[in-house]
């Protein structure tokens, strides 16, 4: 069945935007009476009918709520280092919305060769990979300074890794850690990769280092090698 989003699901009859009616319209080709699920992006799920289709808006009927309770469920925090490429983050964006990343931070690092992410742009991306995945949680996206990000960790209740290439001796390998806590954090730096001082600020407030494999992978490969290796574990 067609899946659409939706961020209110609090009324029985819905008005959908324009951009949901042209997909209904000119992609799906569904007619008045057809059935439709909408997710709110916060865990709930309507199935809802087609009342009336018009150029620029449509209407449904909200027939069944479920919601999909994450409280049970491990969470991802995924902090990454933008690319100077912004396409990158954009696939990155894409990909893990439809792994179930929980929120994604973009930090600014010492080494970062892009300050400044459109999070407007990854929102609506990051909504149409929840609709094309089916799922029902939309990760949450915000940018934040390194240092800024590493102290709202301090006192978060969750397992915390950093991913980095030097002094691998002193990394333990990604296929070794264990998930003690339901939420993960997990820090991933600029191609360049973290400075010494930046690993030694993350060491002393918590974050285990932690080596991806031999090679020396791209922002965004690390960056979805850490999130298919939190999916399977």
């Amino acid at each position: 069945m067609p899946y659409f989003f939706q961020e209110n699901l609090s009324q029985n009859t819905l008005i959908l935007s324009s951009e949901e009616t042209k997909h209904i319209t000119k992609s799906m080709r569904l007619k008045e009476g057809d059935s439709i699920w909408i997710t709110d992006g916060k865990g709930m799920l309507a199935k809802a009918k087609l009342i009336n289709i018009f150029k620029d808006n449509c209407s449904a009927e909200i027939v069944e709520h479920l919601f999909l309770d994450e409280a049970t469920s491990k969470k991802l925090h995924l902090a990454v280092a933008p690319t100077k490429n912004p396409d990158r983050m954009e696939w990155l964006v894409e990909k893990a919305v439809e792994i179930g990343v929980s929120q994604i931070t973009f930090i600014i690092c010492d080494r970062s060769e892009r300050k400044y992410m459109d999070l407007n742009r990854l929102q609506r991306i990051a909504v149409a990979a929840l609709k094309q995945s089916q799922g029902t949680w939309l990760p949450k996206l915000k940018t934040s300074s390194f240092e800024q990000f590493i102290g709202e960790t301090i006192t978060l209740n969750a397992d915390k890794f950093i991913a980095y290439c030097d002094d691998k001796a002193q990394a333990t390998e990604i296929g070794n850690i264990k998930i003690q806590q339901k939420d993960v954090v997990f820090l991933v730096g600029p191609e360049g990769d973290f400075t010494p001082q930046e690993m030694l600020l993350a060491k002393e407030n918590g974050f285990l280092q932690i080596s991806l494999g031999k090679k020396i992978l791209r922002t965004e490969t690390a960056a979805l090698v850490v999130a298919c290796w939190f999916a399977v574990n």
